[in-house]
C-alpha cells in the first residue's frame, strides 16, 4: 500500500477508535456497576473497530491495485497508439475520466514530439546544405556536431559525433584558437590548414551549457584571387612602365638636340613608334582580358570549317616564319567541321602560331594540325623549339608569365596573349593546354566542338 492510503487508512482507524472509545464510555455509565455487560460491549466495540479497519484496508488495496493495473493498460494502450476513453458503467467513471486524462496527454505528447522531430529534422537538413562548415563542441572539447561541409573541409573521413577534438583534427592552430575561445580570447581568426593547403576564416559562440559552436570558411581561393589581383597591378605596373620610360627618354633626346641629325632622329623615332606600338597592343589586350572576363565579349557562335581559318592564319604568318627561316605547313584534315566563334578560334591560332615564330628554333617547322578526339576537334600547333621546361608549363596560361622576361620584351610580347587564348578557349566550351613534344619541342592544342557538315 502505497503512502497516501496508509495516511488515509490511519486517520481513519483514529477516528473510527475514537468514535468506539465515546460510545463504550457512554454504554458503560448508562449501565453502571454491569462491569459483565460493560466487558462484553467493549469486546464488540473493539471487534467492529477491528473489522472496520480490515474491511477498509482491504478495500483500499483492492483500489489501488485495480486502479494501478487499469492504468498499466491504458499506458501500454496509449504506447500502442490505440488509446480511446472507454464507455461503461457509473463505476467506471474514475477511470474514464483518468483515461480521458492520459489519452489527451498522450496526444499532447505526440503532437510535441512530432514537433520537435520536425524542427530538428529542418535543423538537419538547413545544417547539412550549408556552405560554410559548422562543428559543435561541448564543454569538454568533444564534438557534438559536424555538418557536411565541416567534414570535407576539414577532411574527417570517419565518424566523429562525441569523439574528442583532439583526436579528430591534428592541427594546433585550431585547438590553440579553441583554448582561447574558451578561456574568454578572440572569437574570430584565420586559420591555415598545412596538410590540406587551404585557409580559413573561424568564428567561435559561446553556448549556455559551455560548449563553443565553430562556424568556418574556406577563403582559400579568396586569398587565391587577392594575391591574383595584387601580381595583376604589379605586373600592367612593370609592363606599363617600361614603354613609357623609353617613350619618354627617346622624346627628350629629340627635343634636346636628335632632331637636327636625320640618322639620328630616325632612331629615336622608330624606337619611339615600336615602344608606342606595344604600348597600344598591351592596352587593347588588357581591355580585350577585361571584357572576357566581365563577360561583356558576346562570341559569336556558328558552325565552320576549320581548314578555312587555319589556312587564312598561315597566310597571314608566312611573312614572318619567313624572315626566321622558318618553314609553317598545315598537316589538318580536310573537311572537318566545328561549332565555335570564327574569330576567336582565328585569334587563338594567331596567338599560338606566332609564339612558335617567335620562340621557336631558326630555320625550324611549325606545324599546324586538326583531328578528332572523344568527340572534340583538337587543333594543334606543333614546333621544334627548345620546349618549355615542367615547372612552366602548369602556369605558362596566366597572365603575364614569361619563362624569359628579357627575351619575351625583345621579342614584342605582352604577356597576355595566353591567358587571353584561355578564356576565348573556355567561352567556346573547349579546352587548352600545353604538353611537351617528342624528341623536341611543344604542342600548343585547343578544342572545339565537332559538328557534322552541312548538307550541300
Amino acid at each position: 500500500m502505497r503512502a497516501p492510503a496508509r495516511r488515509w487508512l490511519a486517520v481513519f482507524a483514529a477516528v473510527q477508535l475514537v468514535i468506539a472509545v465515546a460510545i463504550g464510555f457512554t454504554l458503560q455509565s448508562e449501565l453502571g456497576g454491569q462491569s459483565e455487560r460493560a466487558s462484553t460491549i467493549w469486546w464488540w466495540l473493539m471487534l467492529t473497530w477491528a473489522g472496520s479497519v480490515g474491511v477498509t484496508s482491504m478495500a483500499l488495496i483492492w483500489a489501488e491495485r485495480s486502479l494501478a493495473d487499469a492504468l498499466q493498460s491504458l499506458v501500454a494502450t496509449v504506447h500502442a497508439g490505440g488509446a480511446r476513453v472507454r464507455s461503461g458503467s457509473a463505476g467506471d467513471s474514475v477511470f474514464d475520466g483518468i483515461a480521458g486524462s492520459v489519452q489527451r496527454m498522450a496526444q499532447e505528447l505526440d503532437v510535441a514530439m512530432h514537433s520537435l522531430a520536425t524542427e530538428r529534422n529542418r535543423f538537419e537538413a538547413v545544417l547539412e546544405t550549408m556552405a560554410p562548415g559548422v562543428l559543435a563542441l561541448d564543454a569538454t572539447r568533444h564534438i557534438t556536431s559536424a555538418n557536411r561541409s565541416a567534414r570535407s573541409l576539414f577532411e574527417i573521413t570517419s565518424s566523429c559525433e562525441q569523439a574528442a577534438l583532439v583526436d579528430v583534427l591534428r592541427v594546433p592552430s585550431l585547438h590553440a584558437f579553441v583554448d582561447g575561445v574558451f578561456a574568454g580570447g578572440p572569437s574570430e581568426l584565420e586559420i591555415e590548414l598545412p596538410a590540406a593547403g587551404r585557409h580559413i576564416r573561424a568564428r567561435a559562440s559561446r553556448l549556455g551549457d559551455g560548449g563553443i559552436v565553430i562556424v568556418a570558411d574556406d577563403t582559400t581561393e579568396i586569398r587565391r584571387l587577392e594575391r591574383v589581383r595584387q601580381d595583376f597591378v604589379a605586373n600592367v605596373s612593370h609592363e606599363l612602365r617600361t614603354p613609357i620610360a623609353v617613350i619618354r627618354a627617346n622624346a627628350e633626346t629629340l627635343l634636346d638636340g636628335a632632331l637636327e641629325s636625320p640618322k639620328t632622329a630616325e632612331v629615336f623615332v622608330t624606337a619611339l613608334f615600336r615602344h608606342a606600338d606595344r604600348l597600344g597592343r598591351l592596352v587593347a589586350e588588357l581591355l580585350d582580358i577585361s571584357a572576357l572576363e566581365a563577360g561583356k565579349r558576346v562570341l559569336a557562335v556558328e558552325q565552320f570549317e576549320l581548314a578555312e581559318v587555319i589556312e587564312d592564319v598561315i597566310a597571314a604568318q608566312v611573312p614572318a616564319a619567313t624572315e626566321r627561316g622558318m618553314t609553317l605547313r598545315s598537316v589538318a584534315h580536310a573537311d572537318v567541321w566545328v561549332r565555335g566563334d570564327w574569330k576567336a578560334t582565328e585569334q587563338i591560332l594567331v596567338n599560338f602560331i606566332d609564339n612558335a615564330i617567335k620562340y621557336g628554333r631558326q630555320g625550324g617547322t611549325v606545324e599546324v594540325a586538326a583531328f578528332e578526339r572523344d568527340g572534340m576537334i583538337r587543333i594543334e600547333v606543333r614546333d621544334d623549339g627548345s620546349g618549355i621546361e615542367p615547372q612552366h608549363r602548369a602556369r605558362i596560361f596566366e597572365r603575364f608569365y614569361r619563362i624569359d622576361s628579357g627575351r619575351s620584351r625583345d621579342a614584342g610580347g605582352t604577356g597576355l596573349g595566353l591567358s587571353i587564348a584561355k578564356h576565348l578557349a573556355d567561352a567556346m566550351g573547349g579546352a587548352i593546354g600545353m604538353d611537351a613534344r617528342s624528341p623536341r619541342g611543344s604542342v600548343f592544342w585547343f578544342t572545339l566542338s565537332a559538328t557534322p557538315a552541312p548538307e550541300t
